[in-house]
């Protein structure tokens, strides 16, 4: 596995692709939707929620009012989107979030997937900044407020590009994933970004509604929603490195979601 993943990252690096990919924004175009300057202070959080860990609702509430420290001036929602989880995240846990942070609204869906749970999440925020992170909120508040700041001062669309401290907590087949998948962005994609797959990004109400176009359930909504927006030229895009929170700890992954999601690759790259 080891030796997969050294080729992996020759071919990567070989390619032109670092942990770092491409910066590229489209500044020449200031034509982009903006905010409705009775909303102008809101900023909502959107995070998907499938089976969480114990106690997660005690961590989401350290960092949201971490975040809400950075911006007093402004409101902060927190929308978390119930990807029909079978355990973890019942009545009694949804009761408990919402006495513990406030200002928190709830979807509760079937399961069907990542992708699916953040589209319902996105559909329900109204807020001139929109983000959205994991359930953990697995990167630093200084790289959460580094999207907000972006989409603040003007950008459509803001990706969390992973840092080298990422990658080193991946297991081996998570990084040949995530190595093997920026060589597959630049090859078969034909656009500037390759780090799709952040699980942090920064919306204004014009991005969200190319969000909303997306169609992939899984975890390659991420990937189809970069590529929808590289196409319109008049979406602003820019990227931020990003760095985890000390002792965050990625998750496994199966071949099956292996093989699944590059089902939903070629599809993106088909335009299926």
């Amino acid at each position: 596995m080891n030796l997969i993943i050294f080729a992996w990252d020759k071919l990567c690096r070989k390619a032109g692709l670092s942990v770092i990919a491409d910066r590229m924004n489209y500044e020449s175009n200031k034509n982009i939707n903006r905010p409705d300057p009775q909303n102008a202070g809101a900023i909502d959080i959107v995070c998907p929620c499938y089976n969480p860990p114990e106690g997660f609702i005690d961590d989401l509430d350290r960092m949201v009012e971490a975040m809400r420290a950075i911006y007093p001036e402004r409101r902060m929602r927190l929308i978390v989107a119930n990807d029909g989880s079978s355990r973890g995240f019942g009545p009694q846990e949804q009761a408990e979030l919402l006495r513990t942070v406030a200002d928190t609204e709830i979807a509760d869906l079937p399961h069907r997937g990542k992708g699916a749970a953040i589209r319902a999440g996105i559909a329900m925020s109204t807020a001139p900044v929109t983000i959205y992170t994991d359930i953990d909120m697995p990167y630093t508040a200084e790289s959460m407020r580094s999207v907000i700041d972006n989409v603040i001062a003007g950008y459509d669309v803001v990706i969390a590009v992973r840092n080298r401290s990422y990658h080193s907590r991946l297991s081996p087949l998570r990084k040949l994933m995530s190595y093997g998948s920026k060589a597959l962005n630049r090859i078969f994609l034909n656009i500037p970004y390759t780090d799709t797959q952040g699980g942090l990004k920064g919306l204004s109400p014009k991005a969200r509604e190319t969000m909303l176009k997306t169609r992939i359930d899984d975890f390659l909504f991420d990937t189809e929603f970069v590529v929808l927006s590289a196409r319109d030229k008049s979406m602003k895009i820019t990227e931020i490195e990003t760095t985890l929170r000390d002792g965050v700890v990625m998750s496994s992954m199966s071949g099956r979601v292996l093989l699944r999601e590059l089902k939903n690759f070629f599809r993106i790259a088909l335009g299926l």
